[in-house]
């Protein structure tokens, strides 16, 4: 079972490297981005001791890890790039879902929510990728 979920990840970053490759996005902004956790500016990362049953989220953009956090507490986490791309990332504690994004497909938010009980049917497993804006979120275990 480990061994399927390192490959479902590995595929799935394959094939994010492939679409981003392939969609001609531009190069990513310089000066970094702004995130902000439940509204106030991000200080640090969350500390990775605390376990919520081995489950973690990690957001990503364009492969620089941003935030990692337990997936059992609820958050806002917002991410607001400098040339205007903003995505919301919600947890409730019991699942995460791309909240909001300003980009023109919306495939990120219609991925719909990633939950225990789906973490290992969902075709993407535990991803949720806005291509356009390069931010990636995933629900892994340690």
């Amino acid at each position: 079972m480990r061994k399927t979920r390192w490959l479902r990840g590995a595929l799935a970053t394959f094939f994010l490297c492939v679409c981003l490759a392939l969609s001609g996005c531009r190069a990513p902004s310089k000066g970094g981005a702004t995130v902000l956790l439940d509204g106030e500016p991000l200080q640090q990362a969350a500390d990775p001791a605390q376990d919520a049953g081995g489950l973690r989220v990690y957001v990503t953009l364009d492969g620089v890890p941003l935030i990692d956090l337990p997936f059992g507490e609820a958050h806002t986490v917002a991410v607001r790039q400098p040339d205007g791309e903003e995505n919301v990332v919600r947890l409730t504690g019991d699942a995460v879902y791309m909240e909001s994004a300003n980009c023109e497909n919306q495939d990120c938010v219609e991925m719909g929510e990633v939950t225990r009980e789906n973490l290992e049917l969902r075709v993407m497993g535990g991803f949720i990728i806005c291509l356009p804006h390069k931010l990636s979120v995933e629900v892994r275990g340690e």
